[in-house]
């Protein structure tokens, strides 16, 4: 949250995020609740997440559930993506599971999930009768999704949440008793590829009849609805950041985000399950929707990676260099505007592979949709729940002075970041003299520079804004700051409704 006090930028932000790391604390190990059995599922290519061995189901217990328990269940689903990815499963697989497209699979793993549709023993001997009767059972549960199990998840509870007693549940008091945590999950409420794309039904093959759009040739289904964050128990989604999957711009024509995202499909998305636990712990608190809390979890930029790769000097140098502008571009595609002076700085776990200074320090903003005062944006009037805020659009709006603070951090950092990691040498972090020198020629010039002048300017503005906006009737959250300066500028719906025009014709014909 944005501090309401004028102050210098070195002591404001530079020493206390050096001291604090970022401004939300980390989740301590995902949603890990004494009494709930964990269905935990794979991602896609891996349909029995305890096969072979337990090393995937320990390691997301480790990272993302609280630790290692005995009291789980390994819900085995078919985690195909035919015709781009297609493999074949254990024997006792059924057959058809090695040929099924993206939305088979889902269909398949969503009656799995919800009553173990077809009852397969994972290989340590583990059966599933579905998450309903667990519920029904008065059992309270936490579902874990990857990738793909993320997204069948996401099905699962929406129609639960929409229809409960419809769908199953003796009573829906019981969905107090489900809980989730998903990573990588591409229906993101906030950032998720398939919550940016949601197109309008379309219509079967060779008929009219209303049907969930999906691209043709593919069946790859663009009409889900994003991740529910209300009615259901305490939950949390992970996202690296710049992970294509679960974490494109908003803004599509930002041309480089749009790069950096489909690079970190393959370098970011696969890596969750076998991070290091220093790595999750750094993950930053970007705010709370409805009962699900979101973290982000900081990852250099997948477009300079290369540029860190044998932890060099010479490639920290000019990957600290490049960095804070290739980000600050990058970020005004999601909506933020990059001044640490809103949320800090948000250091990159030294295993990550980058460089002292980012270790040390960190970088500003994020890929998220960040309010002037510093909350994740979910919607103008938004009290909960998830209002289309995530759909792409054109021309993100930010606070103008922000964006203006944002260059000029770019510019401190891009100087002070490169020559802070020659200072360093083989260490991993800054050291503590290096440290302190680094944040002393940083005041000097962000002061010289403007840039506490900016922030001054700014929070008077905001101030008198939110105040002028309660003050004629309470309508802060309509007209205020982060009401009228936050998501697209040009609704990006009638150009996807259009483009889902176009995946009729093809779907009509039975693409």
């Amino acid at each position: 949250m944005r501090n309401p006090k004028l102050c210098t930028l070195g002591v404001a932000v530079l020493a206390a995020t050096v001291a604090l790391g970022h401004r939300g604390e980390p989740f301590p190990g995902g949603v890990a609740l004494a009494d709930a059995v964990e269905d935990i599922m794979g991602g896609t290519t891996l349909p029995d997440p305890t096969y072979p061995t337990l090393s995937y189901i320990d390691g997301v217990q480790t990272l993302y559930l609280g630790g290692e328990t005995s009291d789980y269940v390994g819900v085995v689903t078919p985690e195909e993506f035919c015709p781009v990815v297609c493999f074949p499963g254990p024997p006792q697989f059924p057959p058809s599971w090695s040929s099924m497209t993206f939305g088979q699979s889902l269909d398949t793993g969503v009656a799995n999930l919800l009553t173990g549709y077809q009852p397969i023993v994972n290989s340590v001997g583990q059966s599933f009768d579905g998450l309903l009767a667990q519920l029904n059972a008065g059992q309270p549960v936490t579902v874990f999704g990857y990738s793909q199990s993320a997204t069948l998840t996401t099905i699962a509870l929406d129609r639960l949440v929409d229809n409960p007693t419809g769908t199953g549940l003796t009573s829906p008091s019981e969905l107090a008793e489900l809980h989730y945590t998903l990573i990588g999950d591409p229906n993101n409420p906030i950032g998720g590829m398939l919550d940016r794309f949601q197109f309008p039904d379309g219509i079967e093959a060779f008929s009219l009849t209303p049907t969930g759009q999906h691209i043709p040739f593919l069946n790859i289904p663009m009409s889900i609805a994003p991740t529910p964050t209300d009615d259901l128990g305490a939950s949390a989604v992970y996202t690296g950041e710049y992970d294509g999957w679960a974490d494109f711009p908003q803004d599509p024509t930002n041309i480089l985000g749009d790069i950096n995202a489909v690079i970190g499909i393959g370098t970011v998305h696969p890596t969750y399950p076998y991070l290091d636990l220093a790595t999750v712990k750094a993950a930053v608190d970007i705010g709370t929707i409805g009962n699900t809390t979101f973290y982000d979890i900081p990852e250099n930029l997948p477009i300079l990676q290369f540029m860190y790769l044998g932890d060099t000097t010479a490639g920290q140098f000019f990957g600290d260099f490049f960095s804070p502008w290739a980000r600050l571009l990058i970020d005004w595609g999601y909506g933020n505007a990059g001044d640490p002076y809103v949320d800090g700085y948000h250091p990159i776990s030294p295993e990550v592979g980058g460089s002292p200074y980012e270790a040390s320090i960190g970088w500003a903003g994020g890929p998220w949709a960040e309010t002037p005062l510093g909350t994740v944006y979910a919607g103008s009037g938004w009290t909960g729940g998830v209002d289309g805020a995530g759909i792409a659009g054109l021309v993100e709006k930010m606070d103008p002075l922000q964006m203006l603070a944002g260059v000029d951090n770019a510019l401190v950092q891009s100087l002070v970041a490169p020559w802070a990691d020659v200072a360093a040498g083989d260490s991993a972090t800054l050291p503590a003299g290096v440290e302190t020198a680094v944040t002393d020629i940083s005041q000097t010039l962000y002061f010289v520079t403007g840039y506490d002048l900016i922030n001054g300017l700014d929070t008077v503005l905001l101030s008198g804004w939110s105040d002028l906006a309660n003050l004629i009737g309470g309508l802060n959250q309509y007209l205020g700051p982060d009401a009228l300066l936050d998501g697209p500028l040009i609704p990006g719906q009638p150009i996807i409704d259009v483009v889902g025009l176009g995946f009729d014709v093809f779907n009509f014909f039975g693409a």
